[in-house]
């Protein structure tokens, strides 16, 4: 028979989870403390589309509207991106990395791809490069799935018994 910590290896979504954690420990031991791996996402991000707006950066980084604002909210109050009102568009900032983000993401992104190789160092090449084709399968798919599937919580715990 088997434990349950066995067969919990057996549900991917654990194993992304467990993955996800292992991730974040080792951002904060090699990357930074201070800027999370969202935060770069988005700094790495706008230095390779300055000029965009916040809906924009969202989709290029996969945040909801909702992290996205907190974030943006975070890296202005750090002074590392700037909002700049659309000249087009009154309701809508334009997003830009200020000189002090692009020294972050200069200074974070070799210690981002160094940490990355150790997330996955316990694999050969090929694994590595297929263990990537994967997750960009499944990460593929899921950009598919909310207007495919019903709610997934349709007709639970909405006072039926």
């Amino acid at each position: 028979m088997s434990t349950s910590h066995e067969d919990l290896r057996r549900h991917p979504g654990h194993l992304i989870r467990r993955v996800q954690q292992v991730h974040e420990w080792l951002w904060n031991a090699q990357v930074s403390k201070e800027v999370t791996s969202p935060q770069f996402a988005v700094l790495y991000a706008l230095r390779a589309e300055q000029d965009i707006d916040q809906r924009t950066l969202g989709e290029r980084v996969s945040l909801d509207r909702s992290t996205a604002a907190e974030v943006l909210k975070r890296l202005t109050a750090r002074g590392l991106i700037r909002r700049i009102r659309d000249a087009n568009d009154g309701r809508r900032n334009r997003l830009h990395l200020t000189p002090a983000g692009t020294r972050t993401v200069e200074r974070l992104t070799p210690k981002a791809v160094r940490m990355n190789g150790i997330l996955v160092s316990v694999l050969n090449d090929c694994e590595q490069a297929e263990l990537l084709r994967m997750l960009n399968l499944v990460v593929d798919a899921d950009e598919r799935l909310p207007s495919a599937l019903p709610s997934p919580l349709a007709g639970e715990g909405r006072g039926g018994s």
